[in-house]
């Protein structure tokens, strides 16, 4: 059950984290995970998750992603606010930590396939035949 409660509280802050808007994260990249951690933390503290949901989204300006969506909607509707907010508030540092590394693993996925592209993109065409490679020798 406890795990149940942590991925739900784990994929709703990682939704959150997603919809924060590029530049803020930008603007304050030196303490955006700190600042992140903490107004987690502090929005926690109340007994309905819709109103978690409300301070932390207006404090931090998110727009949740429309791939996300659905999935915050579930949350936010199973009925497990008091211990979905009691998980955010006594392991935060452990969720956002887990937030952290996803963010970092889908941004290595990001550039691998930025990479790929690339490499693709460098192949001509027309791969030259027999007689272009006769023609210049």
């Amino acid at each position: 059950m406890e795990n149940n409660i942590q991925e739900s509280a784990f994929l709703l802050l990682l939704a959150i984290w997603r919809g924060i808007p590029a530049g803020y994260k930008s603007r304050y990249r030196a303490t955006i995970w700190r600042q992140f951690e903490d107004d987690v933390r502090a929005a926690a503290y109340t007994s309905n998750l819709s109103r978690f949901y409300q301070k932390i989204t207006g404090r931090l300006g998110v727009r949740i992603q429309p791939s996300d969506l659905e999935r915050v909607q579930t949350i936010l509707g199973c009925g497990k606010d008091r211990e979905i907010l009691r998980m955010i508030r006594d392991e935060a540092a452990l969720l956002i930590l887990q937030v952290r590394l996803e963010n970092q693993h889908r941004r290595d996925e990001w550039l691998a396939n930025q990479e790929q592209e690339e490499k693709i993109q460098q192949i001509p065409d027309e791969i030259p035949d027999e007689e272009f490679w006769a023609s210049i020798t």
